[in-house]
């Protein structure tokens, strides 16, 4: 599909579900997640579509819902999905979705591990999460790379006896419930959308590819944005991107054909 027939087919929808991933996405990668904010002109696509008729705003993430809504909290009214689909927060602010099964023994065990191995690898850091613990190794200098990966080939091994998946990200590795998912969270929302409702996903890692599949299989429309680390996706993508610069710019077209 190229960028001309996709702006047809959202200009005739009648409902409309645009949900993107932020890092890597709607932000640019940084070497500190702390420092990561949503690229101004994505930011003001995404306002333009929260206020046209008929249009529906999620942001998807693996952040947890503290860090998303602290980059996100003049975006409103959106779907704000966290932790990969462990939080989904509606519009109205109010909670939506199920519980989870409780895994904190496991995840203090996960959580004692790497941060009894992090320290001796300058630039690893750990997240605990509700639902999981992440291990970043971005800023983790190359000559220490063999080291940081013994170190994540343990914690793979320590997290899998432990019955979580394990996901493979951009400079990261994260244990989480395996009922997680953008995948199931981006169904969740659909299902409480108008039917026949048009999505459109777009995404920049492994963690995104489900959804973006589910889009494909909706009759929606799935995006892969590239980037240098991973230029293509593992799934079919009805569009490829080279980076949140091309999806800002697609957004804002996407709000212009609905605005009108």
């Amino acid at each position: 599909m190229n960028e001309p027939a996709l702006l047809s087919r959202i200009a005739r929808a009648a409902s409309l579900l645009v949900a993107t991933d932020f890092d890597g996405t709607i932000s640019d990668i940084t070497t500190d997640p702390d420092s990561a904010h949503a690229r101004d002109d994505a930011f003001a696509a995404l306002g333009r579509l929260t206020r046209a008729p008929g249009v529906h705003v999620a942001v998807v993430s693996g952040r947890t819902m503290e860090s998303l809504l602290e980059r996100t909290s003049a975006l409103a009214p959106v779907y704000r999905v966290a932790e990969h689909g462990a939080f989904i927060e509606g519009p109205d602010g109010g909670t939506i979705g199920g519980t989870h099964p409780e895994r904190a023994a496991g995840l203090s065990a996960l959580s004692g591990f790497v941060e009894a191995n992090h320290a001796r690898i300058p630039g690893m850091r750990f997240e605990r999460k509700s639902v999981g613990v992440a291990v970043h190794v971005r800023e983790v200098e190359p000559a220490m790379r063999e080291a940081a990966a013994e170190v994540l080939d343990a914690f793979r091994k320590a997290a899998v006896a432990a019955g979580f998946e394990i996901m493979e990200g951009r400079q990261v590795v994260e244990a989480r419930d395996p009922g997680v998912t953008k995948q199931t969270a981006l169904a969740l929302l659909l299902a409480r959308l108008p039917p026949h409702t048009l999505v459109v996903y777009a995404g920049d890692d492994t963690t995104d590819e489900g959804a973006i599949a589910l889009a494909r299989q909706r009759d929606g429309v799935g995006i892969y944005v590239a980037s240098a680390e991973r230029p293509t996706p593992n799934v079919e993508a009805d569009l490829v991107l080279p980076g949140p610069r091309a999806w800002a710019e697609l957004l804002s077209q996407i709000a212009a054909v609905r605005s009108v």
